[in-house]
């Protein structure tokens, strides 16, 4: 009876690590939320019913004066995605969506009075990175007590951060490489610590929103700022997971860039770099790279000639004829709830499969 109870509950908006509350009875169980409102920081619980109705309660972290109380509905008959409202304690007001990742985990996004509203359940600060539209030049970072926002910095292991564009992905991959050769050494890696080195590493030098809007093309204008906030979350966390996946085959290959040489003012390149490896053939791996207010940013690779982007573009703009962008947005989320099968190419896509799962994996496989 417990075990259905808690499965039922999860249906609809479980969390990771909910529990009975003293006092809610069986039919009610309460978990953990990290929530962006209007760029500050606020954390608390959701309590949900086993009839899809809950509250949520967060509050502030840095005016802890300030909370906010709300109401959520959802359906399982709907792939349990939900809705609901906020009311603070500063008179702002919020109406928020949210969809799970799994049948303990999710993620949802709104609009508040006061600006943007982005949240997780059930998922780490780190799981949480794709899903928060975090304020620019921060960070989620374990205080004291509770998570607090902190100045983005480079991770410990990096070395100086130099300013050209080749410069940067090369100080990057060569962190990486280092930390994936001692750790093969070692017999210490893991898809954990593969993610997390990404996450801290590589992740900062890409620009997901631009990515994003390129691939979804004329389609985008028309997405609502929730469906573009769902569709940069589903495709950052899709193409993540390939690189992490790729990385994990790594095994001493030859990461070499090409020198660039660009003329003062220019502020769209191509960073080409080879992988080799002894008795395999050399691939190539070309960066689309632009000048942003952050610094330079990837907006696309290339991988053997072959734009990620474009790629993607065409199987993206048939799963939106046939199915709309929530069609677009359910089917990015199905693919990367897949955790537990391994990764599979995305389903409309057949040549975006080709590069992602058996091209770009190769690379780090030296088998081609």
């Amino acid at each position: 009876m417990r075990s259905l109870v808690v499965t039922s509950v999860a249906a609809f908006a479980a969390l990771a690590g909910w529990t009975h509350p003293a006092g809610a009875g069986l039919l009610s169980s309460t978990g953990p939320v990290i929530a962006i409102l209007a760029d500050d920081l606020y954390l608390g619980e959701a309590e949900g019913n086993l009839d899809g109705s809950g509250t949520i309660v967060i509050k502030s972290q840095a005016r802890p004066e300030v909370g906010c109380r709300g109401e959520f509905t959802s359906s399982a008959e709907h792939g349990g995605t939900g809705k609901g409202d906020l009311r603070c304690s500063d008179g702002s007001t919020a109406t928020l969506q949210f969809k799970r990742l799994s049948l303990v985990r999710g993620y949802g996004s709104g609009r508040s009075s006061r600006g943007a509203l982005s949240f997780t359940y059930g998922l780490s600060a780190a799981e949480s990175g794709p899903y928060l539209a975090l304020p620019p030049g921060k960070a989620l970072a374990r205080g004291v007590r509770n998570l607090v926002l902190v100045d983005a910095s480079p991770p410990p292991t990096a070395i100086a951060v130099p300013t050209a564009p080749d410069a940067l992905l090369s100080a990057a991959t060569l962190v990486v490489t280092d930390n994936l050769r001692r750790d093969n050494e070692l017999g210490t890696g893991s898809a954990a610590k593969i993610a997390e080195l990404v996450e801290s590493t590589l992740l900062p030098l890409f620009d997901f929103r631009h990515m994003t809007r390129l691939a979804v093309a004329r389609n985008w204008p028309l997405a609502s700022p929730e469906q573009q906030h769902s569709l940069v979350a589903e495709f950052k966390t899709l193409l993540v997971r390939t690189y992490s996946t790729a990385l994990a085959r790594y095994r001493d290959q030859v990461i070499e860039y090409k020198p660039l040489r660009m003329a003062s003012g220019v502020t769209d390149v191509t960073v080409k770099s080879t992988v080799s490896q002894p008795g395999s053939t050399r691939i190539t791996l070309d960066y689309d790279m632009e000048m942003t207010t952050a610094g330079w940013m990837v907006y696309d690779i290339k991988i053997g000639g072959i734009s990620l982007i474009t790629t993607y573009r065409s199987s993206f703009a048939q799963t939106v004829r046939d199915r709309g962008l929530d069609g677009l947005i359910k089917s990015l989320a199905t693919k990367n709830q897949q955790v537990d099968a391994g990764p599979e190419p995305y389903s409309g896509g057949g040549r975006a499969a080709v590069i992602l799962y058996t091209v770009m994996p190769s690379v780090f496989r030296g088998d081609r």
